[in-house]
């Protein structure tokens, strides 16, 4: 299990340099974090520590190299020395940077994405009917880097503690696809139901699973179930991310809200397209838990030896 782990924000929507540091989050001040730049998109970079081990992952690659790399530079952070690229799903908004990234990393690291994330052309459809895109991570791309690559449709182990969801069941009745997500198909343009979709899991000692989401096209109740189904009887210890409920109905929040409220869990911190109101409801309802995300901020989550995760109920 985890002994630590820290996550740093690279790319989210928000900026915010005035915000007070917490017991596990830690934001950007004035100087340095005053040149930090919010772009629609999420990149974590996520370091998972174990006794003398380290992995390092970064966890999504936001929507432009520009913003990606200006921001990695002034949080001091290397794209060298990653061990594995993580890509939640394939959306611009994650993958935009993923190119010059690739070119940036050494053979040593290893790229690890669903099947269904390559060659698909991605399109958003707007309220009057037409659509904008596409966007797609080409095969020629991942062809080309010289890396090693692996492809997943189940859960996928990066570590002992770590491990990559894989497809994420939809098993809820109040957690619906994204309707504005199309894809390429013959000649024309479908609904995606984005299959594509995973998350990140966690095993910390002593506290439990710390969920790490890219957008939740799966439902985050949907995605914390999996959670659970890969980690019986360990509980959920944090959960950080975008939760795609910007525009989430009253029955999909308080649903949601509901089976959150029977986790016991420590701490949530809502970023990218969680949206203004619901991260403001979350922050309502669980107001010990919630931390405010910004690009810049670090959290740092410790193990506590000798002891176990509270299961869920």
């Amino acid at each position: 299990m985890a002994d630590t782990v820290e996550i740093t924000v690279i790319v989210e929507n928000y900026i915010d340099i005035f915000l007070p540091a917490t017991d596990v989050a830690i934001y950007p001040v004035p100087g340095k974090g005053s040149r930090l730049i919010g772009e629609q998109g999420l990149s974590l970079w996520v370091d998972v520590r174990r006794g003398g081990e380290r992995t390092r992952i970064i966890y999504d690659f936001g929507r432009s190299s520009r913003t990606f790399f200006h921001n990695l530079r002034l949080l001091d952070l290397d794209v060298t020395q990653a061990d594995y690229l993580v890509l939640s799903h394939a959306h611009i908004d994650h993958f935009g940077a993923l190119g010059r990234v690739l070119s940036g990393t050494g053979t040593g690291c290893t790229l690890v994405m669903h099947d269904a994330a390559v060659g698909k052309k991605k399109y958003i459809r707007l309220k009057d009917g037409s659509c904008i895109g596409p966007w797609e991570i080409k095969p020629a791309l991942v062809n080309s880097w010289t890396g090693k690559t692996v492809f997943n449709t189940g859960a996928f182990p990066i570590s002992p503690d770590v491990v990559l969801s894989g497809k994420i069941e939809r098993r809820t009745d109040f957690e619906p696809e994204m309707a504005a997500a199309c894809v390429k198909s013959g000649p024309g343009i479908i609904h995606d139901t984005i299959p594509e979709d995973q998350a990140l899991y966690i095993d910390i000692e002593g506290r439990g699973i710390l969920v790490i989401t890219g957008c939740c096209h799966a439902g985050l109740v949907n995605t914390i179930e999996k959670a659970l189904e890969l980690f019986p009887g360990r509980g959920i210890y944090g959960i950080v991310g975008g939760f795609h409920l910007n525009g989430a109905d009253e029955r999909q929040m308080e649903e949601t809200m509901a089976r959150l409220s029977r986790l016991a869990f420590s701490y949530i911190a809502p970023l990218h397209c969680t949206g203004y109101y619901a991260s403001r409801k979350l922050m309502e309802r669980f107001p010990a838990e919630w931390i405010a995300g910004t690009v810049g901020m670090r959290m740092k989550f410790h193990g506590v030896a000798g002891s176990t995760g509270a299961p869920t109920t």
